[in-house]
């Protein structure tokens, strides 16, 4: 088709400039003048069904559509031919798709630092915004997709394109969307011939819904996870099936979600509600979430964002007790970058921080009082005495009736008669002159001796010294560390000299997404399912990685590595090239972020060592009293119970 000759709809000639992109159906260009528009324009001309349906978009182009999407602002046509070329639209060339913004890879790199998860419900909450603008003008999306919703990187502003794609209602007629993504398709319209189906919202919001999941997911999608049944389980089968991965109800659905993600557990009990709906079976029949109630509940979840105290680029729900991406990313995974560089030159100067913390006296050893000095000074108590005499005349009476009854049975001719009753008298002599003093002296021993022991575990445990010096040992070892910061810089850039060829390998591979690749038998829903497990490029390609994904067998995985060896076979090392200043970058990043940590730490050390002595002497003064008595205690009762027996 002849670009020379173009006007608009109301007759006025519009020149094209650059080409910016093309896809199957169509290209857009650049409009000469008017930089705030660019052009689609067509491969084919359209049929008289479709320049009617945007011939009528345009007619119901309003404010709030065209604040929220590329909406039709005008209709092209080539001199002398009635059907529509192409139609003029605003410029959204500075925005970026939305999946560059959601997965944490590309966010990195194409997006600012304050693109963090706040910015990230922001952006979910215009998307709702977008949809709801749609739906309130009586149109559907229908092909809702990840290709069809941009982000401005400044203000999370959302933009829809595509629009002509979409279902319009106008006159009373409804032009149909005739295309559709299965990973955004609601389980009702799975396997559906599109262009027999007249779409409502209620489809779109199961879309709609899957965005904000990659929103907050970081990228995940929220039907790709380990199904525990057998056999496979593609994401365009559990969403026909309705098995969630994310599901209160696991053992319903058969699915677990991927590893290092989130959960509804780290969200609000509303939003996890919402997605609940959306994804659920009852959502087809009941209504799924619309625009208007996810705005609600992620604004109210952006209002209840606190700042990890660990990683000031991490902000999450702050019913939490602890931050989930520090979690995560413990692991190894990478969610949120910080790239703030600390000012070195704040004053803080290490020899004279790590002097005050050594000015702080030690409170030494505070060791426990040695039982031998009181045992020295402690003679059984009068009831003891009295107990242990009563007992050494039991002995005597108790000998003295045996020697007595042994005579008479011997030199009585009728003693042994008698035998019994001389039993019995002795049996009544002991019940008698029977004490149980010695038990009690034997328990009040051990208790005192439970009780000493208590007080031994609490005074080791609040009065030693052995706090104040593992608190020193850390500040030390933070001091040493510190000192060592320039080498250590030193031996990163070394490491990274010696693996050049590596990283620059890496860099190149990074380059290619697999979501945008043609690779063979990899279709979107492989790819989504590639995602959910940390594997975005090709760099990311490995065997080990593969064979964890669910539902990757041995010829899928060889498709994966013959790709990336495609890939590495076009890669050009640089020797010359030297390391990558990104590289450089990150190293001093991580380590103005560890120098900053570990000033904070040691700056706060001689207050925090200080405190800590005041409350070791606070704790020897006040257990003091109550060990020396627990002390005398024992040797009382021991020497009782020794005394009474």
């Amino acid at each position: 088709m002849s670009l020379t000759a173009l006007f608009d709809h109301q007759g006025r000639r519009v020149s094209l400039g650059m080409e910016l992109g093309r896809g199957g159906e169509a290209a857009v260009y650049c409009v000469e003048g008017q930089p705030e528009l660019v052009a689609k324009i067509y491969h084919q001309p359209t049929g008289p069904e479709k320049t009617e349906k945007l011939s009528q978009m345009v007619k119901l182009q309003s404010e709030r559509l065209l604040a929220l999407s590329a909406w039709p602002i005008g209709t092209l046509f080539m001199a002398g031919n009635r059907s529509v070329a192409g139609f003029l639209m605003k410029n959204v060339s500075r925005f970026k798709d939305i999946h560059l913004l959601y997965n944490p890879k590309s966010r990195t790199r194409e997006f600012p630092p304050k693109a963090n998860w706040r910015f990230l419900l922001h952006t979910a909450s215009n998307v709702a915004r977008a949809f709801a603008a749609i739906h309130d003008h009586g149109h559907v999306i229908g092909d809702v997709n990840q290709s069809n919703v941009r982000v401005s990187p400044e203000t999370a502003i959302v933009n829809l394109l595509d629009c002509d794609s979409f279902q319009i209602s106008a006159n009373g007629k409804v032009y149909p969307c005739e295309v559709g993504v299965p990973l955004y398709t609601p389980p009702e319209l799975q396997d559906t011939e599109f262009r027999e189906v007249v779409r409502t919202p209620n489809h779109d919001n199961f879309g709609l819904a899957v965005l904000i999941f990659h929103l907050l997911f970081m990228g995940r999608h929220p039907f790709a996870g380990k199904f525990l049944g057998r056999g496979e389980m593609p994401i365009e089968k559990a969403i026909a099936e309705q098995r969630f991965a994310f599901a209160r109800d696991a053992q319903r659905t058969q699915m677990l979600p991927p590893p290092a993600c989130i959960t509804l557990a780290h969200l609000p009990q509303e939003i996890g509600d919402l997605f609940t709906s959306a994804f659920d079976s009852p959502g087809a029949a009941n209504g799924r979430p619309d625009g208007k109630q996810w705005i609600a509940e992620l604004d109210a979840l952006a209002g209840r964002l606190m700042v990890c105290s660990k990683n000031k680029a991490h902000l999450f729900f702050n019913g939490l007790s602890s931050c989930p991406w520090c979690s995560i990313e413990s692991s190894g995974v990478l969610l949120f970058v910080d790239y703030t560089i600390v000012d070195t030159a704040t004053g803080f100067s290490i020899e004279v921080v790590w002097a005050r913390i050594l000015a702080i006296p030690s409170p030494g050893e505070g060791n426990v009082p040695s039982m031998l000095s009181y045992i020295s000074r402690v003679q059984p108590s009068s009831r003891a005495k009295v107990a242990a005499l009563k007992r050494r005349y039991k002995v005597a009476a108790l000998i003295v009736a045996g020697v007595a009854a042994l005579a008479f049975v011997v030199t009585s001719p009728d003693g042994f008669a008698y035998m019994y009753y001389f039993g019995m008298v002795i049996f009544a002599l002991h019940k008698l002159l029977d004490s149980d003093a010695p038990a009690k002296f034997g328990q009040a021993a051990r208790d005192a001796e439970y009780r000493l022991r208590n007080l031994e575990f609490r005074w080791q445990h609040e009065a030693s010294g052995a706090d104040f010096t593992a608190e020193l040992d850390r500040l030390r070892t933070l001091t040493e560390e510190y000192r060592k910061l320039p080498e250590r810089r030193k031996q990163k850039v070394r490491e990274l000299e010696r693996a050049l060829y590596e990283t620059q390998l890496r860099h190149y591979l990074a380059q290619f997404d697999i979501a945008a690749a043609e690779i063979p038998h990899i279709k979107d829903g492989r790819k989504a399912m590639l995602s959910a497990y940390g594997i975005d490029d090709a760099a990311d390609v490995t065997r080990s990685a593969l064979e964890a994904v669910p539902g990757f067998g041995q010829f899928l995985i060889i498709q994966l590595i013959t790709w990336r060896q495609s890939l590495e076979a076009t890669f050009k090392f640089n020797p010359g090239r030297g390391v990558d200043p990104a590289d450089l970058q990150r190293v001093d990043r991580d380590l103005a972020k560890r120098r900053a940590e570990i000033e904070a730490l040691l700056s706060k050390g001689p207050s925090e060592l200080n405190d800590l002595r005041r409350r070791i002497i606070a704790a020897r003064g006040r257990l003091q009293v109550q060990l020396e008595k627990a002390l005398m205690d024992v040797a009382q009762a021991q020497a009782d119970e020794s005394a009474g027996v």
